[in-house]
């Protein structure tokens, strides 16, 4: 649709990804790995409730696709009775667009 609209409007797409784990939100595409928890927020004037989460731009669907591999990648993995690879968390993606026209 940004392409198809180049030449009327532009679009400014970001992405979060995050993860529930131990009761704890994490920022998944964080580049310090040792200080990527985070605090849920009210939305604020900007609509974001997780402000200091890492805002990624992508202009493609392999943009969105590479982020979501590394997120994929620094996800939180515990051993359990059943398996060695089990995930205690949930992730999620958050895309976020800011239209303007030219």
């Amino acid at each position: 649709m940004s392409t198809d609209r180049k030449d009327i409007m532009t679009y400014d797409i970001y992405v979060q990804m995050v993860e529930g784990y131990n009761e704890q939100v994490r920022d998944l595409l964080a580049e310090d790995k040792t200080d990527n928890k985070l605090e849920i927020r009210s939305c604020n004037d900007d609509g974001l409730s997780l402000p200091n989460a890492t805002l990624c731009s992508v202009t493609s669907t392999s943009d969105v696709l590479t982020l979501m591999k590394l997120g994929e990648v620094n996800h939180a993995v515990s051993c359990t009775a059943l398996n060695n690879r089990s995930r205690h968390c949930h992730s999620c993606l958050h895309m976020i667009d800011h239209a303007g026209s030219e």
